[in-house]
């Protein structure tokens, strides 16, 4: 186990955001948070990092508003249709652990330019594909490239970046994402009959492209510490990344769960047009790109991880339960209280993500951080995988109130085991 000492001494902060220097755990000072934002030795790591994985969201994410489309196109139902998602996620379950030895022993730069040049190569195959099952295949390989990307990126910043500066950084990076989603829902999606689902994904493989580059000037020796050649099994016998990875399971569980059955939840039971339940959704998620640095830089201050992520799970999991009575408000406030609500559920995930992947970086070795965190995201995806499943089942056979009811319970029962994670 790794020293996990991780407070800051500096007497000149006045907010988490507004430090002059933060010391590490050698004494070292290093620049505030802002501060390190604009320095050129960290510049290039934090946009790299921030940059794929927008690009990685938006390339998984190019789809949705076009699943229709596919079906008018290639005569297939909906179950079928959404192979498109699945098939994007599957290969990363199964590759995220091999893909993070890999990154431990090539080095983070190296695995990501192989995983986003793969992404590329997906992404020409769905262009150019001439059925179904040609779409399919080339989301597979897109897929598997991913995998590699985003072990390869936690790694990178885990090592470029001070352990002082982690919540910050990580908090960054998760912002990618919904800000990827957030191009492809509301800026790419409003264009789609004249682009269609072929021309839109070759915008998005032009930008996986754009991020390859970007991805590819990372200073040489930058991300490539420790080597190794040993095993996995350490880091998987490791008893404090295995009660993460559970934590981590019933996050994403809860958080997708919501996300997927939101939207089309809403429109019948709070009588809301579609539109209006989408954005209202997207909410949980778009949060995250003030609030995830914020709260990172905070946790980077106090120096406590695990404070954040019980508290996410406790107010996501408060803040869940009064979702039925903001959809059955009185209809001139049923807006205004699904915001309030999904807004206060948004706050906890942007507590969740950055202060969940600090962890690995204190409970594992340097040279085992690629298959750390190559778990952490296998974690995740099996999260990304049951969560609709089980939402979508308690809907099936249940009233939308006990649906969003699920997502309560699921949620308090990660707060349970976020309270028995080994980290301060």
């Amino acid at each position: 186990m790794m020293d996990s000492r991780d407070r800051t001494t500096s007497e000149h902060i006045t907010s988490p955001l507004q430090s002059n220097t933060l010391t590490d755990d050698n004494g070292v000072a290093h620049p505030s948070p802002f501060r390190m934002l604009v320095s050129s030795e960290y510049r290039g790591v934090l946009l790299a990092a921030f940059f794929s994985y927008m690009s990685f969201g938006l390339l998984f994410q190019i789809f949705p508003p076009f699943l229709q489309s596919l079906q008018s196109e290639f005569g297939i139902d909906h179950a079928t249709a959404s192979l498109v998602m699945t098939a994007f996620l599957l290969p990363m379950a199964f590759t995220a652990i091999p893909a993070g030895f890999f990154a431990d022993r090539q080095g983070a730069r190296r695995t990501g330019v192989l995983g986003l040049s793969i992404m590329a190569v997906g992404g020409a195959i769905t262009i150019l594909s001439p059925g179904f099952t040609a779409v399919v295949g080339g989301r597979v390989v897109s897929g598997f490239g991913s995998a590699l990307l985003l072990v390869s990126i936690l790694k990178l910043l885990m090592d470029a970046i001070p352990r002082t500066h982690h919540g910050l950084a990580f908090g960054l990076f998760v912002a990618g994402l919904p800000v990827g989603t957030g191009i492809s829902f509301d800026l790419l999606g409003p264009f789609g009959k004249a682009l269609g689902w072929r021309g839109e994904t070759g915008i998005a493989t032009a930008v996986i492209i754009a991020a390859l580059v970007v991805y590819s000037l990372v200073k040489p020796g930058t991300g490539a510490r420790a080597a190794s050649s040993g095993s996995i099994a350490p880091v998987l016998r490791n008893g404090a990344m295995l009660r993460l990875i559970v934590t981590v399971v019933l996050g994403y569980t809860a958080i997708i769960g919501f996300t997927t059955w939101a939207p089309s939840t809403l429109v019948s039971y709070a009588h809301i047009p579609i539109w209006l339940a989408s954005v209202i959704a997207s909410i949980l998620l778009l949060i995250d790109v003030p609030l995830g640095p914020f709260w990172g830089s905070l946790s980077d201050r106090l120096g406590r991880r695990k404070l954040f992520v019980v508290l996410a799970f406790m107010i996501y999991g408060v803040a869940s339960l009064f979702v039925p009575f903001a959809a059955t408000s009185p209809s001139w406030l049923v807006a205004p209280a699904l915001i309030l609500v999904i807004g206060a559920m948004g706050t906890g995930c942007s507590m969740f993500f950055p202060a969940a992947l600090t962890i690995p970086a204190k409970s594992v070795a340097p040279e085992g951080a690629g298959t750390a965190y190559g778990l952490f995201f296998t974690a995740q995806v099996i999260g990304m995988l049951l969560g609709p499943l089980l939402i979508g089942y308690s809907l099936d056979v249940a009233p939308p109130s006990v649906g969003f009811l699920t997502v309560s319970v699921i949620t308090f029962v990660g707060l349970l085991a976020s309270v028995m994670i080994r980290s301060k």
